[in-house]
C-alpha cells in the first residue's frame, strides 16, 4: 500500500491511494484511533488555523466588546457582570491554536497564532486603559484586587481548563462545556485588570494580574498540547517524523511553566504566611478578652494590627495584648477600637450603672470648670478613650488653667486624664470681614485630617462643599479600614452628614542621600 498526502488543510494526514489485499495494514496507535481526517480539518477550521472569511473582524468586535463589559464588572465590583465578559472573551480560540500548531509542529502556523494572541493582549489592555480613563474613578474594588495576587492553585486551575477547553474542541460531543472552560480560565478580566491598574499608576498590581495572565496563558497552551497528542488530533506519522521538533517544543513550553510557577509559590507561601498571622492574632485576642462578652474582627496590614471590639462591656486593659503582640508581631503597631454597644433603656426608679454616674460626674465638674473662666462656651462632647478624657469644646475666650479640672476630678475619685480640645470663637464687628460656615468647617476638617494624618501620610489635596469632602492622600501604604473608620469619626464631629471620596497615591523612596558631617578647620 502506498499513501499520499492530503490537502493544505489537513497537514500530516495520510489517506490510501491504492491497497493490496495481501498487505495487512498497519496497525494505529491507542491514541489516534478516535479522530478522523475531517474531524481533524473540523477543529483547525474552529480554531482559524486554516482561512476563515471575516475572522479577524468578528474577533476583534467581540474581544473589545467582552473589554469593555470586563472594566464595567470590575469598577462596578459586579461578578455576574465579569463572568458575562469571560463569556463573551473570544481569546480562548488563538491560545489553543497556538497549541495546536505547536503540537503538529507548524512552525509557521505557531507563529502566526501566537502574533494573534501577543496582539490580542496588547488590544485588551490598551482598551482596558482608555475606558477606565473616561470613568469616574472609584477606587480598586474587590474585584480589581482579587486578580492582582496570583498563587499557585491558580496555575493547577489554568491546567486543568486548558486541557479540558482542547478536549472539548478535538471532540463536538463536548463542546458544551466550552463555556465552562471560558469561565474558569478567565483570560480578559486579568487583562482589564493590567489596564486598570496601569492607569491607576499602580505598577505593582498591574504585575500581578500580568502574572495571572501569562499563568492562564502558559498553563492552557502546555496542557494543550499534551492534549492534542493524547487524543489523537496529531497524526502518528508525524510525531514520529517530527521527534527533534517536538522534543524542543516540550522542553521549552515546560522550561516556561516551571518559570511561572517560581513566583506562584512564594505567593502561595505568603499567603499561607497571612492566613497563618490572622489565626494567631486571632488567638492572642481571645486570650486576652477572656470570658469579657465582646465580638471582634482582626484585620493585618503592613504595618499595623487593627483589633475593633463590639459589646455592652468595656475591654480589659491593653497592655498585656501589646505585650502579647509586640512578641508575635514586632514589627506592627497594635490599633484597639472598642465600638460601645447601648443597653436597651427600660423605666425604671434603679440609679444608673457606675459608669454612667461617672460620666455624669464627670460632666458637672467640666461645666463648673469652664464656668469659671466667665465666657461664653460650648461643650461639644465628652469621651472617654482607655485612660483618657476627651473633652471638645469651644469658646470666646481661652479656657482655665487644665490643672485646675484635674484637681476637681480628683476630688470625685476620677483618675483618669483630662485632655482638651478647644477651639476660641470670635466676635465678629459690623465692619469685620465675615467668615462663613463653609470655611469654618472646611478648616475644622482640615485639621481634623490633619491630626489624622499624622506623619503616616501628606494631605496633597482636600476639597469640601458642605456635602462630598474630596481627599487626596500620599504615603508609603495606602490607610486600612480601620484607620479610614477613625478619620470618619474625626470628622464625623464637625458634620455628621457628608459623604468622604478618598484617593490615595503611593509614594515610593527612589534614592536616600546620607549627608557627611561638617569638617570643622582650625
Amino acid at each position: 500500500m502506498t499513501a499520499t498526502k492530503t490537502g493544505n488543510n489537513d497537514p500530516g494526514a495520510v489517506e490510501p491511494q491504492e491497497s493490496d489485499p495481501t498487505t495487512p495494514l498497519p496497525k494505529r496507535p491507542w491514541w489516534n484511533r478516535t479522530i478522523k481526517s475531517e474531524d481533524r480539518k473540523r477543529c483547525m477550521t474552529d480554531l482559524a488555523l486554516v482561512h476563515v472569511e471575516h475572522w479577524a473582524y468578528r474577533f476583534t468586535i467581540m474581544l473589545t466588546l467582552s473589554v469593555i463589559v470586563a472594566v464595567m464588572g470590575l469598577s462596578l465590583n459586579s461578578a455576574a457582570v465579569v463572568i458575562g465578559a469571560m463569556l463573551l472573551a473570544p481569546l480562548m480560540q488563538p491560545v489553543l491554536a497556538t497549541g495546536a500548531a505547536l503540537s503538529m509542529g507548524l512552525p509557521g502556523k505557531s507563529l502566526k497564532a501566537a502574533t494573534r494572541v501577543v496582539a490580542a493582549t496588547a488590544w485588551c489592555i490598551a482598551i482596558a486603559f482608555i475606558v477606565y480613563k473616561l470613568i469616574p474613578n472609584t477606587g480598586f474594588t474587590d474585584e480589581i484586587r482579587a486578580r492582582t495576587q496570583p498563587d499557585v492553585r491558580d496555575l493547577i486551575v489554568a491546567l486543568a481548563a486548558g486541557a479540558a477547553g482542547a478536549y472539548a474542541t478535538v471532540r463536538a460531543d463536548a463542546s458544551s462545556s466550552l463555556p465552562g472552560v471560558a469561565v474558569a480560565v478567565a483570560l480578559v478580566p486579568p487583562l482589564a485588570t493590567v489596564g486598570i491598574t496601569l492607569e491607576a499608576g499602580d505598577g505593582a498590581r498591574a504585575y500581578g494580574a500580568m502574572l495571572l495572565y501569562t499563568t492562564n496563558l502558559v498553563a492552557i497552551i502546555f496542557s494543550s498540547i499534551l492534549v492534542f497528542i493524547i487524543t489523537g488530533f496529531v497524526p502518528a506519522r508525524r510525531i514520529t517524523t517530527q521527534v527533534p521538533r517536538m522534543v524542543f517544543t516540550a522542553v521549552v513550553t515546560t522550561a516556561v511553566v516551571v518559570l511561572v510557577a517560581f513566583p506562584l509559590f512564594e505567593a502561595s507561601q505568603t499567603s499561607i504566611r497571612s492566613t497563618e498571622e490572622l489565626a494567631d492574632a486571632e488567638a492572642l485576642v481571645d486570650v486576652w478578652l477572656g470570658g469579657i462578652d465582646l465580638e471582634h474582627s482582626v484585620e493585618i496590614s503592613e504595618g499595623a494590627v487593627d483589633v475593633v471590639l463590639r459589646g455592652f462591656n468595656p475591654p480589659p486593659d491593653k497592655g498585656p495584648l501589646e505585650a502579647s503582640f509586640a512578641a508575635r508581631f514586632p514589627d506592627k503597631e497594635v490599633l484597639v477600637e472598642w465600638i460601645r454597644l447601648e443597653q436597651a433603656t427600660t423605666t425604671t426608679t434603679a440609679p444608673p450603672p457606675a459608669d454612667e454616674q461617672s460620666r455624669i460626674a464627670v460632666e458637672q465638674q467640666v461645666d463648673e470648670w469652664l464656668a469659671t473662666a466667665e465666657i461664653d462656651y460650648l461643650v461639644d462632647s465628652i469621651t472617654f478613650i482607655d485612660g483618657d478624657i476627651r473633652i471638645d469644646a469651644s469658646g470666646n475666650g481661652a479656657p482655665p488653667l487644665l490643672s485646675e479640672l484635674r484637681q476637681r476630678l480628683d476630688a470625685i475619685g476620677e483618675t483618669r486624664t483630662p485632655r482638651l480640645n478647644w477651639t476660641e470663637r470670635e466676635t465678629i464687628e459690623l465692619d469685620d470681614e465675615v467668615v462663613t460656615p463653609l470655611e469654618l468647617d472646611t478648616e475644622s476638617m482640615r485639621n481634623a485630617v490633619a491630626e489624622w494624618a499624622g506623619q503616616r501620610w501628606v494631605v496633597r489635596q482636600l476639597d469640601y462643599d458642605g456635602d462630598l469632602l474630596v481627599l487626596e492622600l500620599a504615603g508609603a501604604f495606602e490607610p486600612n479600614t480601620f484607620q479610614i473608620r477613625q478619620l470618619e469619626q474625626s470628622l464625623g464631629q464637625v458634620d455628621d452628614d457628608f459623604t468622604l471620596e478618598l484617593y490615595f497615591v503611593q509614594r515610593v523612596v527612589v534614592t536616600t542621600t546620607t549627608a557627611a558631617p561638617p569638617t570643622t578647620l582650625t
